[in-house]
This record gives structure tokens, C-alpha cells and sequence, in this order.
């Protein structure tokens, strides 16, 4: 195991280098000049000094150099000063992290609270009347894109009915936690949560969608095998041939999946953030677009990726425990 570890991480450094190349190349491609867009609200500054800011910012050497550059202080932990805000990129985007992973995590959490269940109960009774309502709703939540949903539920729970705040976000939601629990007023509580629930449905639908119907057919797939017949012919209660067989067997397939799909929930949470003006780091990406701010946007990337990757070798781990079969290294 500890090797096949190292083995990844040295893997997830190549794909990272490439990651960045990548977007250090594409970022260039992107229309407009930062200079003009920070000279915009300055007409007196002249064409030499534009260029003279251009070279300072390091915008007119070669892009192997740029890239070079980029990696050799990156590996010290710099990743570049923003060129709209003149301070850290990464004390930005660290800013901004937390209230990401914070919408991504309650929605993947909501997301397998929902879809694992509704799957197994589908498979269990198919044909039946649970099996087609989910059926019609795994057909409607891959169907609606997640914006129109945010847009949707805005309208509907918090302009019509008023119920829930339309954008924003209240206190870090561990913090609103640790004071419910130290004052008993779960009050504190809810009034940091109500802003996290309509962001965290709209980015988690599709992925209950998705889940549900894999959990559904994997669960059929293992209630035909002959593991499960013996243990049924054994006497073991239905429960326990359920959970302990079915579904520990079943749940696999679906690991793999959550594992792409977290990548699907950290670029979904860019348009939701912006749908319920959510602070995070999925809005300051499209801020930094628009700005052209290609530190910020670099380390966007880098800190989405790092998380991506770091979330993949967790999922590696728990799939050894999850099925004592699986052998990593070699064989």
C-alpha cells in the first residue's frame, strides 16, 4: 500500500506540471490585455508606460520562461501576486477555499445521503411504483441543468414563498456549529446553514440522479449472484444479506463514480457560486477571467486540482477497505 501511495503522488505531480503548462498556455489565449483593463480608469497613462507595467508584471517574456518561472516559485510556495488586488494569489484563493469545499462536500454528503438509498430501494422493488417515480426523477435531474435549477428554486422558495435567502452565504458553517453546540441555541446554527441549502440542491441533483440508477443496477446486478442466494439459503436475515452482501459488493462502482463526479461538483460549484453570489472560489475564478488576472486564475486551477487529486488517492484507500480483494503494488 505505502508504495503504490508514493506511486500516486509521484503521478499526481506529473499531472499537476501538466495541468499547469496547460492553463499557463491557455490563460495567454484569453482576449484583452490586463494592462488596459487596470489602465481603464487611468486615460492619462501613456502607451510606454503600459509597456513599461507589462514588463514589470513579466507579461512580455517567452511563455517556456513564464512557465519555468512559475514553477520554480510555485514549488516554494509562491504562486504569483494577483494584478488586480497587488497581494498574494494564494492568500486570495485560501480566502475563498473554505466556502468551496464547504457547498462541494454538503453537496456530495447530500448527494450519497440521498442517491444510495433511493438506488437500493429501487432495485429491491422494481417495477414498482418507487421504481418508476425514481426513474422519472434520475430522467429529470440529469435533464435540468444546475443553473436553471438554482434559478428555479430562487424564484420559487425564496422570492415566491420567502423562505430561504436568495444568495450569500452566513457564518463558516463550522463555526456556526462550535457556537450552537457551546450556546445550546441551535438558532446560530440555522441561520448559517438556511444560505448553504439551495446552492448545495442545485449542485447535488444531477449527482443523486446520476448515483441512484448506478447504485440501482449495481444492486440488481448483486442480488442475481450466488453469494447472495447462499447466504439467503443460509438463514441470514434479509437485512443483513441486504447490507453485508448486496450492498457492500454494489457500492464499489459507485465509489468510482464519486470520485469523477467531486471533479463534476468542484466545476458545477463555478456557476452556482455565481447563480447565489456564493463567496467562493468558484466566483472569484470568473472575477479573475474577467479581469484577466492570470495568477489568481492559475492558482484557481492549481488549488482545484490539488483537491481533485488528493480526493482520487483517498477514494484508492477506501476501496481497499471497502473490498479486502483489491491488492495495490505489484502482483
Amino acid at each position: 500500500m505505502l508504495v503504490y501511495i508514493v506511486m500516486r503522488l509521484a503521478h499526481a505531480l506529473a499531472v499537476l506540471l501538466g495541468v499547469i503548462f496547460v492553463v499557463s498556455v491557455l490563460v495567454k489565449l484569453i482576449p484583452g490585455d490586463p494592462v488596459d483593463i487596470m489602465s481603464a480608469g487611468n486615460p492619462g497613462i501613456t502607451p510606454a508606460q503600459k509597456q513599461e507595467l507589462r514588463e514589470q508584471l513579466g507579461l512580455t517574456r517567452p511563455l517556456l520562461e513564464q512557465f519555468t518561472s512559475y514553477v520554480g516559485r510555485a514549488l516554494h510556495g509562491d504562486l504569483g501576486q494577483s494584478i488586480r488586488f497587488r497581494t498574494s494569489a494564494l492568500s486570495i484563493v485560501l480566502e475563498r477555499l473554505p466556502a468551496t469545499c464547504e457547498l462541494t462536500l454538503t453537496a456530495m454528503i447530500l448527494a450519497v445521503a440521498i442517491a444510495v438509498p433511493l438506488g437500493v430501494v429501487t432495485a429491491l422493488r422494481p417495477g414498482g411504483i418507487i421504481d418508476y417515480a425514481g426513474s422519472i426523477f434520475g430522467i429529470l435531474g440529469v435533464s435540468i441543468p444546475s443553473f436553471l435549477l438554482g434559478i428555479l428554486l430562487v424564484l420559487f422558495v425564496s422570492v415566491d414563498l420567502g423562505l430561504l435567502p436568495v444568495a450569500g452565504r452566513g457564518e463558516a458553517l463550522t463555526t456556526a456549529i462550535t457556537q450552537a453546540i457551546m450556546t445550546g441555541n441551535a438558532a446560530v446554527f440555522w441561520k448559517s446553514f438556511r444560505f448553504l441549502i439551495l446552492p448545495a440542491i442545485a449542485l447535488a441533483t444531477s449527482v443523486i440522479a446520476w448515483n441512484a440508477r448506478l447504485t440501482r443496477s449495481a444492486m440488481l446486478e448483486a442480488l442475481r449472484q450466488d453469494y447472495v442466494r447462499f447466504a439467503t439459503a443460509k438463514g441470514l436475515p434479509r437485512s443483513a444479506v441486504i447490507v453485508r452482501h448486496a450492498l457492500r459488493n454494489a457500492i464499489i462502482p459507485a465509489i468510482t463514480i464519486i470520485g469523477l463526479q467531486v471533479g463534476y461538483l468542484l466545476s458545477g460549484s463555478f456557476v452556482i457560486e455565481n447563480v447565489f453570489a456564493w463567496p467562493g472560489v468558484g466566483r472569484l475564478a470568473v472575477q479573475a477571467v474577467l479581469w484577466r488576472d492570470y495568477p489568481v486564475i492559475q492558482a484557481v486551477v492549481m488549488a482545484t486540482a490539488i483537491t481533485f487529486l488528493a480526493i482520487n488517492l483517498l477514494l484508492d484507500i477506501v476501496y481497499r477497505l471497502v473490498d479486502p480483494r483489491i491488492r495495490y503494488g505489484r502482483s
